[in-house]
Order: C-alpha cells, then sequence, then structure tokens
C-alpha cells in the first residue's frame, strides 16, 4: 500500500483508522508515564517514534517522501488515555500543519489537549471505517 500517494479522502480515511487503532491501545491506560514506558519498544519495532512530554505523548510516522503524520496521546476526562483529533502532517502541498482528521481543519496547536473523539457517536458515521 503506498502511504502517501492517495487522494485526500483516502488519506484522512487512514488518519481516522490510524486514530481509531492508537485510541483502542491508548484508553487501556491511565497514565502518559505507563503508556510511554510499557510502549515505547513496542511502537520502536513498528517504526513509529514515541516521545513523552509533560501533558501528552507524540507517536511521529514517517511516511516517506518527507511525509509524516504525528498523533498525541492525551489524558482524558474518564481517567483514561485518549488519541487526540488533532495530528501534525505534511498537506499535499508540503506545508506542515496541525488538523483536525474529523473536520479536516486546520487548528491551534493548543487544541491537541482538548480534542477527544466521541467514538460512541461517530460509529454509525462510519468514521473507523468498521461500520
Amino acid at each position: 500500500m503506498d502511504l502517501v500517494d492517495m487522494t485526500i479522502d483516502v488519506r484522512y480515511d487512514m488518519m481516522r483508522k490510524r486514530h481509531a487503532f492508537l485510541n483502542e491501545i491508548a484508553k487501556q491506560y491511565s497514565s502518559l508515564e505507563t503508556f510511554a514506558r510499557e510502549r515505547d519498544e513496542w511502537f520502536a519495532i513498528r517504526g513509529i517514534e514515541l516521545t513523552f512530554h509533560h501533558k501528552c505523548i507524540s507517536l511521529y510516522m514517517s511516511l516517506g517522501y518527507d511525509e509524516y503524520e504525528t498523533y498525541y496521546i492525551i489524558p482524558g476526562k474518564d481517567g483514561k488515555l485518549n488519541a487526540s483529533e488533532v495530528i501534525g502532517w505534511q498537506d499535499p502541498y508540503c506545508f506542515n500543519d496541525v488538523i483536525n482528521i474529523f473536520t479536516g481543519e486546520s487548528v491551534d496547536e493548543e487544541k491537541i489537549l482538548t480534542s477527544i473523539h466521541d467514538y460512541s457517536r461517530s460509529v454509525s458515521q462510519n468514521d473507523t471505517g468498521n461500520g
């Protein structure tokens, strides 16, 4: 599968699938420190760079041709960790941007820590690619 040369719609679908996958892993944890300690090598084996920050964890994925996506694991309101709806990426015009992958809109970086997707409401909207 070519991870870079996709239509924008297919690329967003793939981002949402990655988000759902990462969210399933993250919600098993309630501590950023524990997540980082227990998952660092697991992600490294898969070619994903995990970086622990004070308020979140970033997961950097190199997709080829200098393109990338960075996902963020953040604390949720329920005490469990979640994957943020906001990611960093290189857009089709080679600009670095921060976007909400469910709206497609560019957002400010501070939205990373507050944007949690409600999968209970979106499963019927096919956001995870499973329904």
